[in-house]
């Protein structure tokens, strides 16, 4: 008798375990901060494609590629100030005096507020969807639920849709 339950005993022991190594394995959670990627941006009836780099929290370069009449511009947060380049001339702004709806400032503000999230995502079969509020309003980033690559960003208050293209991770100094 004491055998027997000794034999139950380690077969549910062994069920278990196969039971914890056969579990879906965790997405990873979208990429927010140390990447450079092609960017898509379609906002009310604006489109723009351009280059984006985010080193860290508070930072973003978007380098506008089309339409043709802002080839060459250049914006660039730093945390504290904007930088605009266009033409050989360059100028700072204070963050303060960007609209919230304006394209770049609209994703900087989802990646900063994106930073902390963590496990909140849900998985679909075109990736991992993460929804949120920032200050422009709610928000949705489909990623890569292998890799943690940005594939699209969604902001419905602001009409703004954001693809991503040539995902490129920076490499830890």
């Amino acid at each position: 008798m004491l055998r027997r339950v000794f034999n139950l005993v380690f077969c549910l022991l062994i069920l278990f375990n196969l039971a914890a190594c056969s579990k879906k394995s965790k997405s990873e959670q979208p990429i927010t901060t140390g990447f450079s990627c092609g960017v898509e941006v379609s906002c009310n009836d604006m489109n723009v494609k351009g280059r984006i780099t985010r080193s860290s929290a508070g930072t973003l370069l978007f380098e506008v590629e089309e339409p043709k009449t802002l080839n060459g511009l250049t914006m660039q947060w730093d945390g504290d100030s904007v930088s605009l380049k266009l033409f050989g001339l360059s100028f700072d702004v204070n963050p303060e005096n960007i609209p919230q709806t304006a394209l770049a400032r609209s994703i900087l503000n989802v990646l900063d507020a994106a930073v902390g999230m963590h496990g909140e995502g849900e998985e679909t079969k075109e990736g991992l969807v993460t929804k949120g509020t920032a200050s422009i309003g709610e928000f949705e980033i489909l990623s890569d639920s292998k890799t943690g690559d940005l594939l699209k960003l969604r902001i419905p208050s602001a009409g703004l849709t954001a693809s991503f293209t040539d995902f490129t991770t920076e490499k830890p100094s």
